[in-house]
């Protein structure tokens, strides 16, 4: 029973934060509610399929793979630039396919050459931690503005209360002096949000025609991919942002799994380029493996691999019944934030920990604090500033996680500790 409850919280866990990317992109690409479900469905195989190869044969550790947030960017971004390129929005999504598939073969031939373990090493604990630190200052606006619904500048305050019900019980549950509450406790808050959702009649489900029982996702729903210079640099650019993403992830959930093998950087690499090339291929967002798996582990003291991999399997069984797909992705957005502030939450500790490991001196100081200083600034930079810089400027620009953590890495190669006598002289 327990492990039937851990597969089930696994795949609500992966669904939680993945579902709410496919949504938001079809509606700015203009999709119709028919397009949005087929985009969900290719979405909940292609992360299913891939989290289970870099679980068996990648990383091999239990990380839920979620949709990157810089190709989401960058799919919104170009969806905004679309008229000013001449074309409708729809007219982008083949030349994004295009740049899935250059982003998958680079990592492919990284890691073919080897270059990915050495990449790895750039990532000490102070750069770690300092990822962690600004993930979640990263993620607290969008986490706030989703429990209370606030997105659309209103608020329902009958949505937000229940949101923030789940939250409490999500917060109380993790605290739990039972185990079994401890460990499901993002599985009970989900379901007890979106029982509330149902009994306050907000419950909305995506409606779409009747369709066949068993469907399989399409391949190329977006068109034969053809070129655009833009997005090609844009999408070089993403993937050698992406790096970071992938192995601040995999020294994240290492650290709390303490896996008995070694974590290897180059088959996770090759997983990640399998992944990029799939994402093209059934035309769906590019994914990651997300960090904040280390937070959810740490909630709920999951850290054993095959209920994680069987959840994966279950969704991508999922992906096959499109009955099923609405009713999954219909999970109210605001419970699924609710659900997982915590293993969010939990990343602080880890990254004030991760930093303390390199001793929290003057040096320590001074390179954190700049980092955490430009870092968080640039999450505050005005849309009509980024508008002005050129598209394959603007997704590193805008994206204060990722510019932060370039910069911790060149100050800590580029900065040394003060002699101890000039710091006595002071």
């Amino acid at each position: 029973m327990r492990q039937a409850l851990s597969i089930i919280q696994w795949a609500m866990f992966i669904l939680a934060g993945s579902v709410v990317a496919p949504l938001a992109i079809g509606q700015a690409y203009g999709m119709t509610p028919v397009e949005i479900a087929d985009f969900v469905q290719r979405s909940l195989f292609v992360l299913g399929v891939v989290s289970v190869l870099q679980a068996l044969w990648g990383h091999r550790l239990p990380i839920a793979e979620g949709p990157a947030a810089l190709w989401w960017g960058v799919f919104l971004l170009f969806a905004s630039l679309a008229p000013a390129m001449g074309l409708q929005p729809r007219e982008v999504l083949p030349a994004l396919e295009l740049g899935l598939i250059a982003s998958g073969l680079i990592f492919l031939a990284l890691s073919a050459f080897g270059w990915m373990d050495l990449i790895r090493r750039l990532f000490s604990p102070t750069v770690v931690g300092t990822y962690f630190l600004l993930l979640v200052a990263q993620m607290s606006g969008p986490f706030v503005t989703g429990i209370l619904g606030a997105k659309s500048g209103a608020i329902d305050g009958k949505a937000a209360a229940i949101s923030l019900a789940t939250l409490i019980v999500s917060l109380v549950l993790a605290r739990s002096r039972y185990q079994l509450l401890r460990s499901y406790s993002v599985l009970i808050a989900i379901a007890f949000g979106w029982s509330l959702f149902v009994l306050a009649g907000l419950y909305q489900k995506i409606e779409a025609p009747a369709e066949d029982w068993v469907s399989l996702p399409h391949l190329l729903s977006w068109g034969w991919p053809h070129a655009d210079g833009g997005i090609m640099l844009t999408s070089l650019i993403v993937t050698v942002l992406l790096l970071s993403n992938l192995i601040a992830s995999m020294e994240a959930v290492k650290r709390v799994v303490h896996p008995a093998e070694p974590v290897s950087a180059n088959r996770s690499g090759i997983i990640m380029g399998i992944s990029q090339l799939l994402s093209a291929a059934f035309s769906t967002i590019g994914f990651v493996p997300v960090s904040y798996t280390a937070g959810f582990i740490l909630t709920t003291r999951m850290k054993d691999k095959w209920p994680f991999v069987m959840g994966s399997l279950l969704l991508v069984a999922v992906s096959f019944i499109p009955a099923v797909t609405l009713w999954f992705a219909s999970i109210p957005v605001s419970v699924g934030y609710a659900s997982v502030f915590l293993s969010f939450a939990n990343m602080i500790g880890m990254g004030i920990q991760e930093i303390a490991k390199s001793g929290l001196d003057e040096r320590q100081g001074y390179i954190v604090g700049v980092a955490l200083m430009a870092g968080v600034g640039c999450m505050f930079l005005p849309a009509s500033f980024l508008a002005q810089l050129p598209p394959y400027i603007s997704p590193l620009v805008s994206n204060g996680l990722l510019m932060g953590v370039l910069i911790c890495m060149a100050l800590e190669r580029l900065v040394h500790s003060r002699p101890a006598s000039s710091r006595e002289s002071e």
